[in-house]
This record gives structure tokens, sequence and C-alpha cells, in this order.
């Protein structure tokens, strides 16, 4: 793997967790506000809501995850038809 590729992915992986804050913050600040969402999902779904809260914990982490995969996506031709560098 050479630097090129690198870059790629690591800028990827940084705006998907930067995205993934920016929800997670949207979210708190929602709960913060008076509506309750993901309060009510214990409440309203009992152990799948706990599944469901812990897996929005992990966002970020599944946000890095997901921009890795999408600049592979999306750069894959480019990469394999040599336009960018090697």
């Amino acid at each position: 793997m050479n630097m090129t590729k690198l870059i790629y992915y690591g800028f990827g992986g940084f705006i998907g967790f930067v995205c993934a804050i920016v929800i997670n913050i949207i979210f708190m600040w929602v709960e913060e506000s008076g509506n309750p969402i993901l309060s009510n999902l214990v409440r309203n779904h009992g152990t799948f809501g706990h599944y469901l809260i812990k897996l929005f914990n992990y966002l970020p982490l599944f946000g890095v995850a997901l921009g890795v995969i999408l600049v592979r996506i999306l750069f894959q031709d480019q990469w394999e038809n040599g336009n960018i560098d090697k």
C-alpha cells in the first residue's frame, strides 16, 4: 500500500468520524431540549432499545469504517487504471 492510498483512506475515515460526531451531538442536543428520543428507546423497545443505544454510542467508529469503505468504492477505478499515483 502506498502513501497516496493511505492519505485518501485517512481522509475518508476522518470525514466519517466527524460526520458521526456531529450526528451524535445533534441527538444529544435533542435529548437535552426535552424530546427524549434515545431514552424512550429503552421504554418502548426493551432489550432491543438497549442494543440500539449501544450501537448509537459506537457511531463514530462506524463512521470511520464507512468513510474508509466509501473511499475504497469511489476511487477503486482510478487506482486500478493508474490515474492516481501508485
